[in-house]
């Protein structure tokens, strides 16, 4: 797994904000958050609990976090399937949440702005000219 922080997950899942208790959030705070998140997700207490044996509790808050930011149109059945599916996957050594974690990030880059006028070549990329 590679390097989280607490704040960076409650930026990639803005959802946990509102179940905090603390704006600087720990690790401890997050699984509380996450616990209770997984309520409003319809991920029950048991899945939730089979979720902190199988992955520990970080891993399993961040499985919620990232449910959380999934559209509900991208649920076979619903989050809590999808969330059942991520146990599953886990429980055989094949949740891979860095990978998706570094999928958001990129997602939540800013983009550059295409730049238009003199220096803009095709697609809006800026052309370097040598004046010599």
């Amino acid at each position: 797994m590679f390097k989280l922080a607490p704040d960076e997950l409650v930026k990639l899942a803005p959802q946990l904000k509102s179940y905090l208790r603390n704006p600087d959030p720990t690790w401890p705070d997050l699984g509380e958050a996450a616990a209770f998140l997984r309520s409003d997700l319809g991920v029950s207490k048991s899945l939730w609990g089979e979720a902190c044996v199988a992955m520990g509790r970080e891993r399993a808050a961040i499985a919620i976090a990232i449910v959380s930011t999934k559209d509900p149109t991208h649920f076979r059945t619903s989050a809590g399937g999808y969330f059942h599916g991520m146990v599953t996957k886990a429980k055989a050594g094949h949740l891979y949440l860095d990978r998706t974690l570094w999928g958001m990030r990129r997602a939540n880059e800013p983009r550059p702005s295409a730049k238009t006028g003199s220096g803009a070549g095709r697609g809006g990329r800026s052309v370097e000219r040598s004046w010599n």
